[in-house]
């Protein structure tokens, strides 16, 4: 959140990554998903598409340089936030 109202008070034009560049491969990812929430789903390999990024780590360079701004949150932090807000505004 810092980092998209950083942007919106920078007034910054065109786009800017607010990400974390300590990168997760997918499996990673669905793994760590599966096992903030409890869940019982199996992961599934499926054929990529042939325009898929190999590698999904962003280059937060201008973020740094113009905003001022480096993530504070892991990864894996900011799933548990995330399913703990859903659980909590969620009938299920």
């Amino acid at each position: 959140m810092r980092g998209i109202l950083a942007a919106a008070a920078h007034g910054m034009r065109g786009p800017v990554n607010i990400g974390n560049p300590a990168e997760l491969t997918m499996l990673e990812l669905a793994r760590l998903v599966i096992e903030l929430t409890g869940s019982g789903s199996e992961i599934r390999f499926i054929e990529r598409p042939t325009d898929d990024p190999a590698v999904r780590c962003p280059d937060i360079t201008l973020a740094q340089d113009k905003l001022e701004w480096e993530p504070r949150v892991s990864a894996e932090e900011g799933l548990r936030r995330t399913i703990a807000w859903y659980r909590a505004h969620t009938d299920s």
